[in-house]
């Protein structure tokens, strides 16, 4: 049973530990797409990619917004020990159960439209919702992993679904059956088997007992505030795939697609530290040291963001034509725009979490709404004409908008400074040196002891 005994470990794990296990887990999925985006590249072509994009894009678009913030919400409280946390669990399975159903019929209703008269993609769209409900269902015990801040164990389970991923794939691949239908079926069906997995740490912390908070559960109150950043923030990222067919074809989101997938891995990065930052957060005192550590945290994640973003954009002149195929040789160009989009909008990342974590999550959703307004404006204009690259150029520009709202909000009504959330200092640099030297101390005496 999980006892006051068995949770106090995970609560009284350091910031750094877990931002560390929640990166390791969260980066596991980009990674491995750069062994898979490949395989599916060369399997399907152009139009296949793009056909695969087309026929998860409104189930994923659902997904997200959809579920009216109540994951959120149960992660935010069960991070808070509040009062009623535990019976919340089993009236967040009933409220996502009808939510999933409506937006189950939504994302079949669409297919016609969004299908863009491609038969194909209209059958993937149709049995994409039938995974709706399942899908809603994933997310309550992810909710209570991040709430207890079991990183680890994630970690764990995601590394172990993405090589069954890799697998699946490559003996499709091999035997000649990958198809959209297949890959579809595989990339979407995964995710729900990580639920499964999660059901038993699921009832251990139904059935635990642990000191709790005099804060009520307000799974609608709390969702609903952020479910309105949560539909900005999917405009900003499944908007455009969405339209992709209908506006520019499915050549060109082929291309698309493979350059989101390999913007991913920088993008990961930053949600990680932002699920960490928020479950964190939202337990903490958020005094004046909470509020360094908040700045601190985004100038390190952008700094490693960069990093990431450089280093695989150097390698993409050579990489895309070797492992993708002569055809994707468009993508090149816009993914670099993905990339500079996914790193400069990296500290409003961090930063919106900090906003939620502090109970305002309405300040965050309104800078995701003036971020969304500014990509859909870009959107519209560039991509009938641009294609591809015209939906990099809106992703880029919402992305910046929308972060700097967040660093506004905090500045306006916490006292926070914009700059702390921008460069390098020697503090940073110190810090990470140190936490370097401590994690390779600790090997060294473990190699001498054994």
């Amino acid at each position: 049973m999980l006892r006051r005994n068995s949770t106090d470990p995970a609560q009284e794990e350091s910031h750094g530990s877990r931002i560390f296990y929640s990166v390791a887990g969260s980066a596991i999925t980009p990674l491995m797409s750069l062994a898979t985006a490949p395989i599916l590249a060369q399997c399907l072509g152009v139009a296949g990619r793009g056909e695969l994009a087309a026929g998860m894009a409104p189930m994923l678009f659902a997904v997200a917004i959809g579920a009216l913030g109540v994951p959120e919400a149960l992660t935010f409280y069960v991070a808070r020990r509040a009062r009623g946390a535990r019976r919340a669990v089993r009236r967040a399975f009933g409220i996502l159960t009808i939510l999933g159903a409506i937006a189950g019929a939504f994302v079949a209703l669409s297919a016609p439209v969004l299908a863009g008269g491609n038969a194909e993609v209209e059958q993937l769209i149709k049995m994409t919702a039938l995974l709706t409900i399942p899908t809603f269902w994933a997310s309550i015990p992810n909710s209570v992993l991040a709430g207890t801040h079991a990183w680890k164990r994630s970690a764990l389970m995601d590394f172990a679904l993405s090589i069954l991923r890799l697998v699946l794939l490559s003996v499709l691949a091999i035997s000649g059956h990958l198809v959209p239908l297949t890959a579809t079926v595989v990339m979407l069906g995964l995710p729900l088997l990580k639920g499964l997995l999660t059901l038993p740490y699921l009832i251990e912390y139904r059935r635990g007992t642990t000191n709790v908070t005099a804060k009520r559960v307000r799974l609608f109150n709390y969702g609903s505030r952020l479910w309105v950043g949560s539909l900005a923030g999917v405009v900003l990222l499944r908007l455009d795939q969405l339209l992709m067919i209908p506006l520019a074809g499915p050549v060109q989101l082929g291309l698309y697609a493979v350059a989101v997938s390999l913007g991913e891995v920088p993008a990961a990065l930053a949600g990680a530290v932002r699920n960490v930052v928020f479950s964190s957060d939202a337990g903490s005192s958020h005094d004046r040291e909470d509020m360094r550590r908040l700045q601190q945290t985004a100038r390190l994640t952008s700094a490693a963001a960069g990093l990431a973003s450089i280093g695989i954009g150097v390698l993409l002149p050579w990489a895309i034509p070797m492992f993708f195929g002569t055809s994707f040789g468009s993508a090149i160009a816009v993914t670099w725009v993905i990339l500079a989009g996914v790193t400069l909008g990296t500290p409003g990342s961090v930063a919106g979490a900090g906003l939620s974590a502090r109970g305002r999550p309405g300040l965050r959703s309104w800078g995701m709404v003036i971020g969304a307004i500014a990509n859909m404006a870009v959107l519209f204009m560039t991509v009938p004409t641009l294609g591809a690259m015209g939906a990099a150029l809106s992703t880029l520009v919402g992305n910046i908008v929308a972060g700097t709202m967040n660093t506004v909000w905090l500045r306006t009504h916490f006292g926070m400074g914009l700059r702390g959330f921008y460069g390098l200092r020697s503090q940073d640099i110190q810090l990470v040196l140190k936490t370097l030297a401590r994690t390779t101390g600790k090997k060294k005496v473990h190699a001498f002891s054994n």
